[in-house]
Protein backbone atom coordinates (compact mmCIF):
# COMPACT_ATOMS: atom_id res chain seq x y z
CA UNK A 1 0.00 0.00 0.00
CA UNK A 2 2.98 2.13 0.40
CA UNK A 3 4.15 2.02 -2.86
CA UNK A 4 0.45 3.01 -4.45
CA UNK A 5 1.14 6.24 -1.72
CA UNK A 6 4.41 6.95 -3.05
CA UNK A 7 3.12 7.06 -6.81
CA UNK A 8 0.75 9.92 -5.84
CA UNK A 9 3.45 12.04 -4.20
CA UNK A 10 5.69 11.48 -7.11
CA UNK A 11 2.89 12.80 -8.96
CA UNK A 12 2.30 15.89 -6.65
CA UNK A 13 5.88 16.62 -7.39
CA UNK A 14 5.31 16.66 -11.06
CA UNK A 15 2.24 18.63 -10.61
CA UNK A 16 3.75 21.28 -8.23
CA UNK A 17 6.48 21.51 -10.92
CA UNK A 18 4.55 22.94 -13.48
CA UNK A 19 3.05 25.78 -11.43
CA UNK A 20 6.97 27.66 -12.11
CA UNK A 21 6.69 26.93 -15.76
CA UNK A 22 6.43 30.38 -18.00
CA UNK A 23 4.73 29.15 -21.02
CA UNK A 24 1.01 27.55 -20.55
CA UNK A 25 1.84 24.63 -23.07
CA UNK A 26 4.96 23.38 -20.40
CA UNK A 27 2.51 23.43 -17.92
CA UNK A 28 -0.16 21.49 -19.42
CA UNK A 29 3.33 19.30 -20.69
CA UNK A 30 4.10 18.57 -17.05
CA UNK A 31 0.66 18.18 -15.53
CA UNK A 32 -0.33 15.25 -18.40
CA UNK A 33 2.73 13.70 -16.84
CA UNK A 34 1.46 14.05 -13.64
CA UNK A 35 -2.03 12.80 -14.56
CA UNK A 36 -0.18 9.81 -15.95
CA UNK A 37 1.26 9.27 -12.54
CA UNK A 38 -2.26 9.59 -10.90
CA UNK A 39 -3.85 7.74 -13.27
CA UNK A 40 -1.56 4.75 -12.15
CA UNK A 41 -2.06 5.71 -8.22
CA UNK A 42 -5.94 5.98 -8.78
CA UNK A 43 -6.05 2.53 -10.49
CA UNK A 44 -4.05 0.48 -7.87
CA UNK A 45 -6.62 2.21 -5.24
CA UNK A 46 -9.31 1.29 -7.04
CA UNK A 47 -10.89 4.42 -7.68
CA UNK A 48 -11.92 3.80 -11.00
CA UNK A 49 -13.65 7.25 -11.51
CA UNK A 50 -10.35 9.30 -10.64
CA UNK A 51 -7.84 6.86 -12.72
CA UNK A 52 -10.30 6.95 -15.84
CA UNK A 53 -10.84 11.14 -15.38
CA UNK A 54 -6.77 11.58 -15.02
CA UNK A 55 -6.66 9.70 -18.26
CA UNK A 56 -9.64 12.05 -19.80
CA UNK A 57 -7.19 14.47 -17.86
CA UNK A 58 -4.01 14.07 -20.25
CA UNK A 59 -6.33 13.97 -23.79
CA UNK A 60 -7.89 17.26 -22.52
CA UNK A 61 -4.32 18.54 -22.26
CA UNK A 62 -2.50 17.25 -25.77
CA UNK A 63 -6.09 18.44 -27.43
CA UNK A 64 -5.88 21.65 -26.23
CA UNK A 65 -2.44 21.74 -26.93
CA UNK A 66 -3.01 20.34 -30.69
CA UNK A 67 -6.50 22.25 -31.70
CA UNK A 68 -6.00 26.14 -30.09
CA UNK A 69 -8.35 27.40 -32.61
CA UNK A 70 -10.85 25.27 -31.35
CA UNK A 71 -10.77 25.51 -27.89
CA UNK A 72 -14.39 26.11 -27.01
CA UNK A 73 -15.40 22.69 -29.52
CA UNK A 74 -12.58 21.19 -27.60
CA UNK A 75 -13.96 22.22 -24.04
CA UNK A 76 -17.13 21.52 -24.69
CA UNK A 77 -16.42 17.47 -25.74
CA UNK A 78 -14.11 16.63 -22.90
CA UNK A 79 -16.95 17.79 -20.86
CA UNK A 80 -19.03 15.32 -22.32
CA UNK A 81 -16.18 12.99 -22.33
CA UNK A 82 -15.95 13.69 -18.09
CA UNK A 83 -19.85 13.31 -18.11
CA UNK A 84 -19.30 10.03 -19.46
CA UNK A 85 -16.68 8.51 -17.92
CA UNK A 86 -18.40 9.58 -15.07
CA UNK A 87 -21.62 7.23 -15.90
CA UNK A 88 -19.76 4.46 -17.44
CA UNK A 89 -17.62 3.85 -13.41
CA UNK A 90 -20.22 5.61 -11.34
CA UNK A 91 -19.13 4.11 -7.94
CA UNK A 92 -21.17 6.51 -6.09
CA UNK A 93 -22.06 10.62 -5.31
CA UNK A 94 -17.87 10.67 -4.64
CA UNK A 95 -17.26 9.80 -8.30
CA UNK A 96 -19.03 12.81 -9.26
CA UNK A 97 -16.48 15.22 -8.07
CA UNK A 98 -13.71 14.83 -10.31
CA UNK A 99 -16.24 15.29 -13.10
CA UNK A 100 -16.66 18.35 -11.70
CA UNK A 101 -12.92 19.79 -11.20
CA UNK A 102 -12.04 18.72 -14.25
CA UNK A 103 -15.12 20.43 -16.26
CA UNK A 104 -14.11 23.27 -14.09
CA UNK A 105 -10.87 23.21 -15.11
CA UNK A 106 -11.37 23.08 -18.76
CA UNK A 107 -13.52 26.18 -18.12
CA UNK A 108 -10.68 28.13 -16.98
CA UNK A 109 -8.26 26.79 -20.12
CA UNK A 110 -10.23 28.14 -22.26
CA UNK A 111 -8.39 31.66 -21.29
CA UNK A 112 -5.58 30.32 -22.15
CA UNK A 113 -3.06 32.28 -19.61
CA UNK A 114 -1.05 30.86 -16.59
CA UNK A 115 -3.02 32.98 -14.32
CA UNK A 116 -6.99 31.55 -15.18
CA UNK A 117 -5.27 27.61 -14.98
CA UNK A 118 -3.91 28.54 -11.84
CA UNK A 119 -7.00 30.12 -10.44
CA UNK A 120 -9.01 26.89 -12.06
CA UNK A 121 -6.54 24.77 -10.19
CA UNK A 122 -7.83 26.43 -7.08
CA UNK A 123 -11.38 25.43 -7.57
CA UNK A 124 -10.23 21.91 -8.90
CA UNK A 125 -7.88 21.12 -5.38
CA UNK A 126 -10.85 21.69 -3.04
CA UNK A 127 -12.89 19.13 -4.98
CA UNK A 128 -10.16 16.73 -5.44
CA UNK A 129 -8.90 17.03 -1.51
CA UNK A 130 -12.93 16.30 -0.98
CA UNK A 131 -12.91 13.22 -3.41
CA UNK A 132 -9.27 11.91 -1.77
CA UNK A 133 -11.22 11.69 1.55
CA UNK A 134 -13.54 9.39 0.18
CA UNK A 135 -11.11 6.52 -1.56
CA UNK A 136 -8.89 7.11 1.30
CA UNK A 137 -6.41 8.29 -0.84
CA UNK A 138 -3.62 9.87 2.04
CA UNK A 139 -1.06 10.72 -0.14
CA UNK A 140 -3.37 12.80 -2.17
CA UNK A 141 -5.31 14.78 0.64
CA UNK A 142 -1.74 15.66 1.65
CA UNK A 143 -0.45 16.82 -1.96
CA UNK A 144 -3.38 18.50 -3.16
CA UNK A 145 -3.43 20.37 0.25
CA UNK A 146 0.13 21.56 -0.43
CA UNK A 147 -0.99 22.22 -4.37
CA UNK A 148 -3.73 24.43 -3.29
CA UNK A 149 -1.57 26.45 -0.89
CA UNK A 150 1.01 26.33 -3.70
CA UNK A 151 -1.63 27.96 -6.00
CA UNK A 152 -2.65 30.73 -3.82
CA UNK A 153 0.84 31.33 -3.65
CA UNK A 154 1.53 31.28 -7.26
CA UNK A 155 -1.77 33.99 -7.95
CA UNK A 156 -0.15 36.49 -5.39
CA UNK A 157 2.93 36.10 -6.76
CA UNK A 158 1.79 36.37 -10.39
CA UNK A 159 -0.72 39.24 -9.33
CA UNK A 160 2.26 41.28 -7.67
CA UNK A 161 4.56 41.26 -10.89
CA UNK A 162 1.78 42.95 -12.83
CA UNK A 163 1.40 45.94 -10.60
Amino acid sequence: MLYIQLIGVLAFCVWILSYYRKEVRDILIFQSASNALYFIHYLLLGALSGAYLSVIGILRNIFFLIFKKSKKIVGFVFIIAYILITIVFYEGLHSLIPMFAGSIYIIYMLKDEKLSLIKGELACKILWITYNIFVHSYSGIITETILLVSCVVQIIKIKSTKK
